[in-house]
Formats: structure tokens, C-alpha cells, sequence
């Protein structure tokens, strides 16, 4: 039986040499595949890698990322008038973590200072963070909502008295009726 061992090694350079050559020929198919398609492949596979980060490590809102909004929505409303050299924010605030709203002022072409208040929409979620599915809330959180909580954030709240400043100083007459209807004071 001196041709066992031989046999056994032959066995295991054909297992071998067959599994070599499958994954061989695998990598060079999906090399060529993807060298011959890039223009289809390139740009799907960094939205496919994005995607998969944005749903399963997604950015949680927090001061960090208001502050950046509001310097980013602040240089907006700066290039929106023109960049004057004196712009200057006086109140500004994030409503619903997208709507920037500021009043500020600027010295215009005429020379006069010009206080104003505007808004621009801030779009810096990818789509994936609308298609969340809501999380249950219990009866306790439920309870503590209503007894403590408000429909809106200190921003949103902030945000909502500068549109309604805006309302008022474009129409007087029907923003008072609108400050009645939709007060922040709770």
C-alpha cells in the first residue's frame, strides 16, 4: 500500500488546483465585469454604499449639527442679498430641522440699513431619513407629552415667532388674526 499517501496528494492537488482555478476564473469574470460596465456599476455602487450607511448609521440631530445648519443657511441669506459687507444676523433659528429662518440686517445699494426677515430651506437629510417607520409611544410618554411637552422645540418655536414677525410686517391687518390663531404661547 505505498500508493495510498501518493493517491491521498494527488487527491488534494486536484481539489486544489479545481478550487484555484474556480475562484481564478470568478475574479477575473467579475474584474472584467465590472472594467467593461464602470458607468454602470461606478455610480450605483457608491449610491448602494451611501444608502446602506444612511439607514444603518444615520446622523442624529443634535447642537452640532444646528449650529453648522445655521452658519450654512446665515451664508445663504448672505449670498441671496448680494454679500454685503455688513451683513449682520440679529435672530435666527431652525424650524423642523430644515427651515432656516433669520432676521438680519445689511446696508443697501442706497445706503440705507435694511433690517428683514427671510427664510430658505436647508436640505442636508438624504432620503432615506424620510422613510422612517415611527416608533410606538407608550402611555407613560404619551401622558408626560401632553403634560409637559410642546408641539414644537425651543427652535421651531423661535422659528415660528419670526415667520410670524414677517407675517405681521408684510400684512398688519391679517397677521394679527393669524398671531391668535396659531400662538406658540402655551
Amino acid at each position: 500500500m505505498w500508493f495510498v499517501p501518493y493517491i491521498k496528494s494527488i487527491v488534494l492537488l486536484t481539489v486544489f488546483r479545481t478550487l484555484f482555478y474556480q475562484f481564478l476564473l470568478i475574479t477575473i469574470g467579475l474584474t472584467l465585469g465590472f472594467v467593461l460596465n464602470a458607468e454602470y456599476v461606478g455610480w450605483k455602487s457608491h449610491m448602494i454604499s451611501r444608502s446602506f450607511v444612511n439607514i444603518f448609521y444615520p446622523i442624529q440631530y443634535n447642537d452640532d449639527i444646528n449650529q453648522n445648519l445655521k452658519n450654512w443657511g446665515a451664508f445663504k441669506m448672505w449670498v441671496q442679498y448680494g454679500s454685503p459687507p455688513d451683513f449682520k444676523i440679529i435672530e435666527h433659528a431652525i424650524a423642523a430641522e430644515e427651515f432656516y429662518w433669520a432676521k438680519f440686517s445689511y446696508t443697501n445699494e442706497q445706503g440705507k440699513t435694511v433690517t428683514q426677515i427671510d427664510n430658505s430651506r436647508l436640505r442636508w437629510k438624504p432620503w432615506e431619513y424620510y422613510y422612517e417607520e415611527p416608533s410606538e409611544v407608550t402611555k407613560n410618554e404619551l401622558e408626560d407629552y401632553l403634560q409637559n411637552g410642546s408641539l414644537n422645540g425651543e427652535e421651531t418655536d423661535k422659528a415660528i415667532r419670526l415667520r410670524n414677525e414677517k407675517m405681521y410686517q408684510t400684512n398688519p391687518k391679517e397677521s394679527t388674526n393669524a398671531k391668535k390663531k396659531f400662538s406658540t404661547n402655551r
